[in-house]
């Protein structure tokens, strides 16, 4: 090993080697998101499916997270004043 890599300390483990994938279509991305605020993370999968990019749902996850940008649906009710309702 030392002969062929030049060391013999261990060489890097884990992290993650595959988001330059989804990273490369980050303005494609970010336009569908710009373009439909209320977008689902299946519905963004099939968007990008229909663009020739296929990708995840855990993928795309993970493309907002390191933005910590939320996704997150408004209510379809309004809350009951006389009732809990979870």
């Amino acid at each position: 090993m030392k002969r062929s890599v030049g060391s013999v300390a261990p060489g890097p483990l884990g992290g993650d080697r595959r988001s330059g994938r989804i990273e490369a279509h980050a303005p494609l991305i970010l336009g569908l998101l710009e373009r439909m605020p209320d977008i689902t993370l299946s519905e963004l999968r099939v968007e990008l499916a229909e663009a020739g990019v296929p990708v995840g749902v855990a993928t795309s996850w993970r493309f907002f997270a390191r933005r910590r940008i939320t996704l997150k649906k408004g209510r379809r009710t309004q809350r009951s004043s006389s009732a809990p309702t979870s």
